[in-house]
């Protein structure tokens, strides 16, 4: 800033001028001038992003030094402190893309597909393996956001996909037990607790964690037709109603989105 002169002649020197720096990670600050606040910047854990930052994607380096590459995440700044990164998250499609995207085979169980966004499919296994807290969240078909699940597991059989001493802190007990404290199934792995079938082949080859088949489905639909064109995420109505979501009259309602979030 220059001050106008005693005189009213002209201005006096620049005070308070700030250069371009070095870009500090450990702030919200944009130091180097280049219109993006932390550009380049990596951390371990979404709880490690500065105060200030706004929600969104950010590149995680879970072994810092280490050999494992950095990737990007969805962080959560805001929700209970903050610090959640997105495992997954189906998106409703009316051009009926979402329901083919869980075909995720056992293989990839660990593996990332899709790109992070809100807005977007997205799956990142990996993030099993340093999870210790989790929520399940729902958007309904009005757009009402709600939490139906809170658990906490101390890592994950990665053979198995069966987390590791599940606890189950609050919501609804059996999106719990359905979705979460039990195994897990994909086209070609029968891990479910369902005696007579695998639920994932049941539920049109989509992937995820199930007991007896169905609290909610990121992929298919609990009534006939049960691609429902595609559309994906889908939630019982009786476990909407609970949570105060809205539902489109149908046994098995329509959500626009299902996410997974963990942190530890």
């Amino acid at each position: 800033m220059k001050s106008c002169d005693e005189e009213g002649n002209g201005f006096g020197p620049c005070a308070g001028e700030v250069l371009p720096a070095a870009e500090r990670c450990d702030t919200a600050e944009d130091e180097d001038c280049d219109g993006a606040a932390n550009a380049g910047c990596a951390y371990a854990r979404c709880a490690d992003v500065p105060r200030g930052l706004p929600s969104g994607v950010y590149t995680l380096d879970l072994d810092g030094a280490g050999g494992d590459p950095e990737f990007p995440v969805v962080c959560d700044l805001e929700t209970d402190g903050g610090g959640w990164a997105l495992v997954y998250n189906s998106v409703g499609s009316a051009e009926g893309e979402t329901l083919s995207f869980w075909d995720i085979p056992y293989a990839q169980r660990l593996g990332t597909k899709g790109e992070p966004a809100l807005e977007r499919n997205f799956y990142r296994g990996s993030l099993y393996l340093v999870g210790r807290e989790y929520r399940d969240e729902i958007a309904d078909i009005k757009g009402t956001v709600a939490e139906v699940m809170r658990a906490t597991a101390e890592g994950i059989d990665t053979t198995t996909m069966k987390l590791l001493r599940p606890l189950h802190v609050s919501g609804d007990a059996d999106v719990f037990f359905s979705h979460f404290l039990s195994g897990w199934s994909s086209g070609d792995h029968d891990g479910d607790t369902a005696p007579d079938n695998n639920c994932a082949i049941a539920a049109l080859n989509v992937t995820q964690h199930y007991a007896q088949c169905w609290e909610y489905n990121l992929g298919a639909d609990g009534d006939a037709p049960f691609d429902d064109g595609g559309w994906g995420p889908h939630l019982g109505t009786h476990v909407a109603d609970q949570a105060g979501l809205a539902n489109d009259n149908t046994r098995y309602t329509r959500v626009r989105r299902i996410s997974r979030w963990t942190r530890w």
